[in-house]
């Protein structure tokens, strides 16, 4: 790929200007993360667009059963996590610590039932 660079006359006079001068060596790297910011910055633009909470409602009202089932539990469990945090009940460091770390796997295992990820048909 450098042989494409390497033929090209605007690129060695780039490479000879940008060695021998310090400001116009940093003036080349502001303009090409500038310029690569601005492409970023118009891409992220006219791909995703700002919805407003009209066209929000719209997409949630159309989504299917199991992602509002999904929702639902994830509410669920973080309801759960954040009950045993307020609480505190005098549980030990290490259980309160083995909670965090099966929340942080996908299963919960302070409520009633111990509701883990078997339960919903993953392994």
């Amino acid at each position: 790929m450098s042989f494409i660079w390497e033929a090209s006359p605007l690129w060695r006079t780039i490479v000879r200007s940008t060695r021998d001068s310090r400001p116009l060596f940093f003036t080349f790297i502001a303009s090409t993360f500038g310029a690569s910011t601005l492409l970023w910055y118009g891409t992220q633009k006219f791909t995703n667009p700002q919805l407003d909470a009209h066209a929000m409602a719209k997409l949630r009202a159309k989504s299917g059963l199991d992602a509002r089932v999904v929702s639902d539990v994830n509410k669920q469990r973080l309801g759960v996590l954040l009950k045993e945090v307020s609480q505190r009940d005098g549980a030990s460091l290490e259980k309160q610590e083995k909670r965090w770390r099966d929340a942080l796997d996908g299963r919960t295992t302070g409520d009633k039932d111990g509701t883990t990820k078997r339960h919903f048909g993953w392994k």
